[in-house]
């Protein structure tokens, strides 16, 4: 049994931070108690929640951790670690020639090219990954998100009473129900069916992944688009559709953005990609504002070319009362909430400590 507290090295964004709050006892108070802060409403008992979660980790608890925001960074860190948790950065023979003790490598997520199996199995050392709740549940939003907007929830909503309905310029004609069904007594217009329409993905890494099953599920036909295509096994197991970037937008009827945020991808949905979607196709967002050009979906909207649009990121978060997307009955707008509560996450990061801890035991 090792006498010095075991070192694991981290990608350092703001989700992955917590295993140094949960594990290092150097992590400075300011940063705890903003973890504290940000988890409140829906676990007021953090502290508790950590303390349980750092006896139960007797093995891996207290340790160094190491963050770290680039390749460089993690290559200069590995020299002495025990373990490495990453989501994008890459490890292959060169990281694991430095990191010559490592005995486990964590993908936060599941398993992709960024981590050389065949090296590391080759060196002995065991990966790990993990089907993160959030993921799951940025998924679920999506799919409620197109619902919604296929059901015209917001717009029927409530609309139950002949008073409402006719508050909402509804002429209500009562059916003859001698004869008929009261089905649709407020007589929508313009509702829709998930089942046989074709729901493109931008992106299709593990949220894009966890949104193709569940629209799978409602029968939905699935395209995707991705920087570098499956391959036709994995397709046919996926049973997904790859599609180029215009073919993608033209045969959607929902438009689901799953790219990460970055230099390449702000404006990747511009005026000219939602022209080439078909007259009311709906476009979905719950990965980065800024991807989606801000005029071009007003444009959009304003001129009737788009059904609708979901948002889940904002432009300005929290938004402002002038914010002109406010304005449309079409669109749905949530406060950030797509990931659900935060014991999604608490949960995948006790989940993912607990492995490491066995995988060095």
């Amino acid at each position: 049994m090792q006498s010095r507290p075991p070192i694991l090295v981290v990608e350092d964004d703001p989700v992955l931070r917590q295993v140094e709050v949960v594990l290092d006892p150097r992590t400075s108070a300011e940063r705890s108690a903003a973890y504290a802060s940000y988890v409140a409403h829906d676990v007021p008992g953090w502290h508790a929640w950590r303390d349980t979660l750092r006896a139960k980790l007797s093995r891996l608890h207290p340790a160094e951790v190491r963050l770290v925001d680039s390749q460089a960074a993690l290559r200069q860190a590995l020299p002495g670690a025990d373990g490495v948790v990453v989501e994008s950065l890459e490890i292959g023979p060169e990281e694991l020639a430095l990191g010559t003790g490592l005995r486990v490598v964590q993908k936060f997520g599941h398993a992709g090219k960024n981590v050389d199996m065949a090296a590391c199995a080759a060196r002995g050392v065991q990966v790990l990954d993990l089907r993160r709740r959030t993921n799951i549940s940025l998924a679920e939003h999506t799919l409620m998100f197109m619902l919604c907007l296929a059901r015209r929830f917001p717009y029927v909503n409530h609309l139950v009473t002949p008073e409402r309905l006719h508050a909402a310029g509804i002429a209500q004609s009562p059916y003859d129900t001698r004869h008929t069904a009261s089905a649709n007594f407020g007589r929508i217009t313009g509702l829709q069916t998930l089942h046989g329409r074709t729901l493109g993905l931008l992106g299709f890494g593990e949220i894009g992944q966890e949104t193709a099953r569940l629209a799978h599920a409602f029968g939905m036909r699935v395209l995707y688009n991705k920087r570098h295509r499956l391959g036709a096994a994995e397709e046919a197991g996926m049973s997904v559709a790859y599609r180029d970037f215009d073919a993608l937008f033209a045969e959607s009827d929902f438009l689901s953005v799953h790219v990460p945020s970055g230099p390449a991808t702000r404006g990747l949905v511009d005026a000219r990609a939602i022209g080439l979607m078909r007259k009311g196709a709906f476009l979905i967002n719950t990965s980065r504002a800024q991807i989606v050009d801000p005029a071009a979906l007003l444009e959009g909207l304003q001129s009737g070319h788009l059904g609708g649009a979901a948002l889940d990121v904002l432009y300005k978060e929290p938004a402002t009362e002038d914010d002109p997307l406010l304005a449309f009955p079409n669109v749905l707008l949530t406060p950030h909430t797509a990931g659900a509560a935060r014991m999604n996450g608490l949960a995948d990061m006790e989940d993912m400590l607990t492995q490491i801890q066995g995988a060095l035991a």
